[in-house]
């Protein structure tokens, strides 16, 4: 008798995990993230695009707008950034002793912004006062210094401007 009441409760038990689990999944990985590793010591570094879901008022399942970074420590992911847009390209530079990884991602149209993380292990440390933006899609890491393209009104005539930032563990700023 005690035999049937185990069997029932562990047959009561995984079908609501099985139902559960088949209703709207928490997490999907989209794809792996693509790493220009600049500093050819990183290689083992492995970094995944996923979505977080969930279910809107209908009931449906749907991705947040939101693009989140998976990172792995010893075989284990954890979520390491948080990216208000979406295809990230994560450059990993490394100056004055300290890793660098920068992440471009686009926030709609044509906007592209790059978001500065100091790289310690595997994890993100995200930078004070490092944001920058390029509304022609236009952010280029050369040499460790990076190349922003925008397009400007400047007496009611478009015209490009390029402006080169240089930056530190402090944040980023322009390069004199």
């Amino acid at each position: 008798m005690n035999m049937n009441k185990i069997f029932t409760c562990v047959f009561l038990l995984i079908t609501s995990h099985v139902s559960i689990a088949s209703d709207c999944l928490s997490i999907k990985v989209i794809e792996p993230i693509k790493v220009n590793d600049k500093t050819e010591r990183m290689q083992s570094i492995k970094f995944d695009k996923v979505k977080l879901l969930h279910k809107d008022k209908s009931g449906i399942c749907l991705p947040t707008q939101d693009t989140y970074v998976l990172a792995f420590n010893e075989g284990v992911p954890f979520i390491t950034a948080r990216l208000k847009g979406h295809t990230p390209d994560i450059t990993l530079i490394e100056k004055n002793d300290n890793d660098y990884a920068l992440i471009k991602y686009y926030a709609g149209n044509k906007l592209q912004v790059l978001k500065g993380y100091q790289l310690i292990g595997s994890e993100l440390y995200e930078l004070p006062n490092f944001t920058l933006s390029s509304n022609v899609s236009s952010i280029n890491i050369i040499d460790g210094l990076i190349n922003v393209e925008n397009n400007e009104l400047v007496e009611e005539k478009p015209t490009n401007s390029v402006t080169l930032y240089d930056f530190s563990l402090s944040g980023v700023f322009i390069k004199p």
